[in-house]
This record gives C-alpha cells, sequence and structure tokens, in this order.
C-alpha cells in the first residue's frame, strides 16, 4: 500500500521528537531553490539512507507568511498526482517524474498561488492527500506531516540525486545574500521615491 511509506516517515518522526530532528539523524537534506525560475520558491528533498526522497517546504518560503487555504495535486487536465496505485517490488502505477515536474499548486488566503516541483528524479510513489483537507499542515508540521511527496530514484541514481542540490550550509548562504539583495533593492526603491521630481 502506497500509504504505507509516509506513514512509517511520520511515525519515526513522532517517536523520535524527543532525541532531535528525524530529518538530522537519519535524512540527507538538500535544497532545490527557486523552482519554477520564481525567486523563494524552495524546497528541501531529504533522502533517507534506503535511497526514498521526502519532498517538503522549507520554512524560509514564502508560504510560511501566509495562511495556505489548498493544495491540488492536479497539475493538468490529464494528470493528477494523487490519482496513484503503486503496487509490486517494482512499484507498479507509480508516475515517473523530474526534477522540473510539477507536483502541486498551493493556494493561499492573500491570493498567491506557488506551483511546487518534484525537485528530484524518480517514482512518485505518494503524495501527502492530508494536505487536501489539512493544507495548513504543509507549514505548521512542514517537517513531520506535512511533508508533500515521497519519490523512488533509480537505483543507480540514488547516489547521484541529491549532487546538484543545495547542502545546508550552502542554502544557509544563498539564502543570505537573496534577502541582503532585496533589502538593498528596496533601500533604492524608497530613496528613489523621495527624490524630487524635476521636469
Amino acid at each position: 500500500i502506497n500509504a504505507e511509506y509516509g506513514k512509517q516517515w511520520y511515525q519515526r518522526r513522532v517517536r523520535d521528537v524527543n532525541q532531535g530532528s528525524v530529518l538530522e539523524r537519519y535524512y540527507n537534506r538538500r535544497y532545490y531553490i527557486d523552482a519554477g525560475k520564481v525567486q523563494g520558491n524552495d524546497l528541501i528533498v531529504a533522502q533517507h539512507h534506503n535511497g526514498l526522497c521526502v519532498v517538503m517546504i522549507p520554512p524560509t518560503h514564502p508560504l510560511h507568511k501566509n495562511t495556505v487555504t489548498s493544495v491540488n495535486f492536479k497539475i493538468s487536465e490529464g494528470c493528477d498526482r494523487s490519482d496513484i496505485c503503486v503496487s509490486g517490488k517494482r512499484k507498479r502505477g507509480a508516475q515517473f517524474v523530474n526534477p522540473t515536474s510539477k507536483l502541486c499548486s498551493v493556494s493561499c488566503d492573500d491570493g498567491s498561488v506557488y506551483i511546487i516541483y518534484c525537485g528530484v528524479r524518480g517514482k512518485l510513489l505518494e503524495v501527502n492527500e492530508n494536505l487536501k483537507t489539512n493544507p495548513q499542515l504543509l507549514v505548521e508540521r512542514w517537517d513531520s506531516e506535512g511533508f508533500i511527496a515521497i519519490i523512488q530514484p533509480k537505483k543507480e541514481e540514488e547516489k547521484m540525486v541529491l549532487k546538484d542540490l543545495l547542502t545546508e550550509d550552502d542554502f544557509a548562504e544563498h539564502h543570505r545574500l537573496r534577502n541582503n539583495s532585496k533589502h538593498k533593492l528596496s533601500d533604492i526603491q524608497e530613496s528613489d521615491s523621495k527624490r524630487p521630481c524635476i521636469d
């Protein structure tokens, strides 16, 4: 049953909550930045030692500034990411995705809509259908019940799928520089607005 993957991951998270983050202890965490060429539309791809990758939204994502009103896994008329029925060791029924494949759309109370991408290449084994009825889990429990999807890379690609993604330290530096750039632009715009208009 495909839901078993998410259930086991969540149960492990709850069991170890008082012993440190399960992400830090059992997962190799990397960051896929500016997905869809949208600044700040970042993802966490956390890979377990068994090769499975969990896709999540980091707390630095703009979504965390709003209330999430809906998560929609229907990315087109002919493709619904939640329409998965995986069976057998070969994971028949799984959808094959690439890092730039659309995973879902997320709507917020301010009218903003974010397209969330897969961030990693492999078989989409499960999406978190709890997000349909409780979308705010995406930000309130982003590192546990709020995970978005579980993807299984090809066996021969397991050790390579994270190589182009940012490490924790690299992402922290990227985020710092990005914020500094925003502040500088804001200061310039504010200065220009105060400058007298000369015809």
